[in-house]
């Protein structure tokens, strides 16, 4: 996969940075108002792993929140408030796998999450940054308009793009790109299938390894 790949396409949360605990403590902050909390296996699953967010939250608990654009705003400001204040770290390996791809392949960071945000987590932290391609107003994955956005942008047909994903919606955004995806795993995805996904790494050692060696 990686000799017929022109580009690579890298989620972000989950992927380069560990950062689904601070969204799920943004949203429980949120949700506190309500008497109500996410545990973490339930967040890794519904949330981080098949991204069914608070609709999901509240078809599976009975959960109500009568404003949920106004839950949705908060809790954006709350995470954004952390990423400023520099709580979010990366992977390790992340910023080493970037620095060694980049030279090799076309590459993109294309993440749920907004670029503004993702920039702001990026900071200093990486030696070498791609292209970041955020939500910013797409479809959310599972739609693939992200990963095809990102395609465009870099100028490659989606079939000849590599996508590294740590989520079920992820790599259904990615095969409904017509891209193969390849699941990363993080320790919180540990057990949960991700039908679609080309193969599985666990976590970016292994692909530092790989890069290593070519």
């Amino acid at each position: 996969m990686w000799k017929q790949a022109q580009a690579v396409l890298f989620d972000f949360d989950g992927v380069l940075a560990d950062s689904e605990p601070f969204y799920r403590k943004s949203w429980n902050l949120v949700l506190a108002d309500y008497n109500h909390s996410i545990p973490e296996k339930e967040y890794w699953k519904h949330w981080a792993f098949c991204g069914e967010g608070l609709s999901g939250e509240m078809k599976r608990t009975g959960l109500q929140v009568k404003d949920t654009e106004a839950a949705r705003a908060r809790q954006k400001s709350l995470y954004t408030r952390i990423c400023e204040n520099g709580q979010v770290p990366l992977f390790p390996f992340a910023s080493a796998v970037l620095k060694m791809a980049i030279p090799k392949k076309h590459c993109a960071i294309a993440s749920n999450t907004d670029s503004s945000l993702i920039m702001t987590i990026a900071g200093n932290s990486f030696d070498s940054l791609p292209p970041v391609i955020g939500r910013n107003g797409l479809r959310p994955k599972p739609f693939p308009d992200i990963f095809l956005r990102a395609s465009d942008f870099l100028s490659v047909d989606p079939s000849r793009c590599l996508v590294f994903e740590d989520a079920w919606k992820g790599v259904k955004a990615a095969e409904s790109a017509g891209m193969p995806a390849v699941l990363v795993r993080n320790g919180y995805n540990a057990g949960l299938p991700a039908p679609g996904a080309a193969c599985e790494i666990q976590g970016l050692e292994e692909l530092y390894l790989f890069l290593r060696g070519l």
